[in-house]
């Protein structure tokens, strides 16, 4: 697929003729001696020149044939600078610099001055509230890092190509905006890990974490002779800072980001050798200067919907009295002493404009361990209304320190949540959390809706209800799955048959999977798998048993648009929440992401297995304990009862109760007449670093290695069955929502919520991935996480490319408000 062959060029294709093709243009050239810009792969150009790692590695092909045919992304590409000098030889001048850009470069990250297409006012509002803030920390981090270069450093400009996707050739991260290139090579690496690197060098320390690439003629690249670069042209991501602070004072939409506590002004542009042409709206230069004069912003949780302009800038509350303690509230929160107001209101950590950073170190709470504090660490302070955002940010700002030197590892915070857990009592754990309290207004007649999970699942009963995304979004942004049923009465039931599929693709090769020893088995073909769907019998075998078996990776990769368009148009014209589910839904902002990049692949992709259905089966999963850096959707389009077992429907109701079900669900199954397809256990993203805690833990009780490339969730090697969500729920506190999807359910999962699946029939899935505005917090924490992985894990790559979808929606969302400005009379 493109997401994993990008680096060797699939896409990539110069779309003019170089100059040097011209005689008139290169004669010219050779008279003048003027610099100019490589506008071809190195390969085309003169023999002598160092040619980048990719093309470097072209050249040195066997088949020369293949190579005259095959386009070859080159790193230089609109990026290295040429001159013949006075002998008419070519040589290399340098690179391009952040000011010699073009309209097309800088019109790519300003926003427009017209209203954009895809979003309206109040879209627009509420997105800037929910991730402005992190918008906000991406540029700190940006302007931090900048402050970091030495003076003397210039700093190059690399413009962004159309269809290629930057990445760190170290971590596979994708790379924003600054990053470090090797002059002579191209090879890449981002801000962390070019810390990392400098960092382990000064210490003498050796760098294991990952393995850096080697240069020409294998040289090893060291970190002081790379190149800072910027892939933003110009001052672009500063301007559209600026217009954020700008944009968000006039329309009232509080802010909670922490631009007005640094000690220097965030915003201010970095200091040029060159001067820099500064590009924004027409006749406009906004001034952060003022806007922090007029419009002093303070630590807010961010507004929820229908707050975002409900209330002016000027009603924004005042800190928190210089009386009160953030150490004395921490002891208070440990303690248990939080009072009853606090408790009913989401309680506020009282942060001070100068306390921070002269708070004393807290006491270690478990044995440390030394954590590098990276370039994303600002990023990942998750922006929120709760007890945990202000304690972490409290503990990332703390001078603590271990005796490296370096920052307490955030376990301290779970050690913290841990010892409140220690100190509930056995009675506290058994009771149930409390439903949601959804405002009676939202929740008008026209939602028919049921609740189940004891009051903390959100079932909407009509798919297609143009009220349903206000309903949804209530319990969306507080982290909960939701199920919308339904919907199999709005798709063409014939195109998800079992039967259509064998006819169309019977003959496909292609791997399956074991679900009772995930052993993967090859050579089979997708007529293999659909033949013993619903026929016992008739089931490929593994010592003369039936195998519970399903279809790995198919369609592969992105292929299920191309391969099934007729499907994808049925499943995208049906999905509920079009708003949030659909490509161009106003608030996927995946969808804000302009052409110009590579697109995310957010599916749909298929899961197609057995059913699970003898007792032995129940410790099983379908697809084990894991979780998605982006939200999802997954629409049950077909649920097949096999013939050829007995006693079906009375194991599937047992392991109904033994998944923990609710009443509800049970009596769905017993009394209504739909088709039970998977139960499902998930659980909330905040929980998770108990999850991977408690599975360690089981971990190392049963003698297993615990490696540091390696994460019990994200390897996706637990199931965890009846005594093992038992242990966790009174060992850890942690409770999830056991779920079970019936045909036409479809299940909303949000980002970063581990989850687990158990089929307890044979199941046709279909889910489509999406980025929503209130859960961007989770995907940062994600692809820093994830960074960490083994080369070789199928979740080590960033494929969001969350920060640029943060950039391009919040350059959006305030080109609307500009545009707005005048109809609406703002000043």
């Amino acid at each position: 697929s493109f997401w994993e062959n990008w680096s060797l060029g699939i896409e990539f294709t110069p779309s003019r003729k170089s100059v040097l093709t011209d005689p008139a243009k290169l004669k010219k050239l050779q008279q003048s001696g003027e610099a100019f810009v490589q506008d071809d792969s190195c390969v085309n150009i003169v023999a002598q020149l160092p040619k980048c790692r990719e093309c470097r590695l072209d050249s040195l092909r066997k088949d020369k044939e293949q190579q005259k045919d095959s386009p070859v992304f080159c790193r230089f590409f609109h990026f290295r600078r040429l001159q013949f000098n006075k002998h008419g030889v070519l040589r290399v001048e340098g690179f391009l610099t952040p000011n010699k850009y073009d309209s097309e470069a800088i019109g790519l990250w300003l926003p427009l001055t017209k209203n954009v297409v895809g979003t309206d006012l109040d879209t627009a509002k509420y997105i800037l509230a929910n991730i402005g803030d992190h918008f906000c920390q991406m540029v700190i981090s940006e302007k931090e890092a900048m402050s970091t270069i030495e003076p003397h450093r210039q700093v190059a400009w690399k413009r962004a190509v159309k269809g290629v996707r930057e990445m760190c050739d170290v971590c596979d991260t994708t790379i924003f905006n600054l990053h470090w290139v090797c002059p002579r090579c191209g090879f890449g690496v981002c801000v962390d890990c070019y810390r990392m690197k400098r960092k382990n060098c000064q210490q003498g320390a050796a760098y294991k974490t990952f393995s850096w690439l080697r240069c020409v003629k294998s040289q090893i690249h060291e970190p002081e002779n790379l190149m800072p670069t910027q892939i933003i042209p110009g001052k672009a991501l500063y301007d559209v800072g600026d217009i954020v602070h700008s944009v968000r004072a006039k329309w009232g939409i509080k802010a909670n980001c922490p631009c007005s506590n640094r000690q220097f002004k965030l915003f201010s542009k970095p200091a040029s050798k060159e001067d820099v042409k500064q590009t924004s709206f027409a006749g406009e230069k906004p001034s952060l200067g003022a806007v922090f004069q007029q419009n002093p912003l303070v630590l807010e949780p961010v507004p929820v919907a229908g707050e975002a302009a409900s209330k002016p800038a000027s009603s924004m509350k005042p800190a928190c009295p210089a009386s009160t303690s953030p150490l004395n509230w921490l002891a208070d929160l440990t303690s248990g002493n939080v009072n009853k107001e606090n408790k009913e209101k989401q309680p506020t950590m009282p942060i001070l404009k100068n306390e921070i950073k002269c708070l004393p170190p807290l006491p270690p709470l478990s044995k440390s361990s030394t954590v590098l504090h990276t370039f994303n660490s600002t990023i990942l302070t998750p922006v929120s209304n709760n007890n945990s955002g202000f304690l972490r940010n409290l503990l990332n700002s703390s001078t603590g320190k271990t005796e490296n030197g370096l920052k307490n590892t955030p376990k301290i915070l779970d050690d913290i949540f841990a010892s409140l857990v220690q100190n509930k009592t056995s009675s506290d754990l058994s009771k149930r959390p409390q439903g949601l309290t959804i405002k009676p207004s939202i929740l008008g007649f026209d939602t028919p809706h049921y609740w189940l999970c004891d009051n903390r699942l959100l079932c909407l009963q009509d798919p297609n209800n143009k009220s349903n995304w206000n309903v949804f979004r209530e319990c969306w942004k507080q982290g909960q799955p939701v199920m919308v049923s339904g919907v199999h009465h709005k798709l063409n039931t014939d195109l998800w048959k079992p039967e259509s599929f064998r006819k169309e693709f019977g003959n496909q090769e292609v791997d399956l999977v074991n679900c009772r020893t995930n052993e993967i088995i090859t050579g089979a073909t997708v007529g293999d798998f659909w033949d013993g769907f619903e026929d016992v019998p008739n089931r490929l075998k593994n010592e003369k048993e039936p195998m519970v078996l399903k279809l790995k990776d198919w369609p592969p990769g992105e292929d299920f648009r191309d391969m099934m368009p007729s499907r994808f148009d049925d499943l995208m014209a049906n999905i509920p929440l079009p708003e949030y589910t659909r490509r161009d839904g106003k608030l996927n902002l995946a969808s804000r992401l302009p052409n110009y990049f590579v697109r995310p692949d957010l599916g749909p992709k298929m899961y197609n297995a057995y059913g699970l259905i003898t007792p032995e089966d129940r410790k099983y999963g379908t697809t084990n304990l894991h979780l998605d850096v982006s939200d999802a959707a997954n629409v049950m389009v077909y649920v097949g009862i096999p013939k050829g077992q007995c006693d079906q429907e009375e194991e599937v109701l047992k392991t109904i109760q033994d998944g923990d079900s609710d009443e509800l669900t049970i009596k769905r199954f017993i009394e209504g007449k739909e088709k039970p397809g998977a139960l499902w256990h998930i659980y909330a993203a905040k929980d998770t670093e108990k999850i991977r805690e408690f599975l360690k833990k089981v971990s190392e009780e049963q003698g297993q290695e615990n490696p540091a490339d390696h994460d019990p969730i994200h390897d996706q090697s637990w199931y965890l069955d009846r005594s093992l969500r038992k242990r966790l729920h009174q060992e850890y506190g942690v409770q999830g929502w056991a779920i079970v999807q019936f045909l036409g359910d479809v299940v909303f999962i949000p980002a970063g919520a581990p989850h687990q699946v158990h089929n307890l029939y044979s199941c046709i899935k279909v889910a489509e991935d999406f980025v929503s505005p209130e859960h961007v917090k989770h995907c940062f924490w994600l692809t820093q996480e994830f960074r960490y992985l083994s080369q070789t894990h199928t979740n080590h790559e960033d494929k969001l490319q969350v920060k640029n979808v943060i950039y391009h929606a919040v350059k959006d969302a305030v080109a609307m408000l500009k545009a707005s400005e005048s109809s609406f009379g703002k000043p």
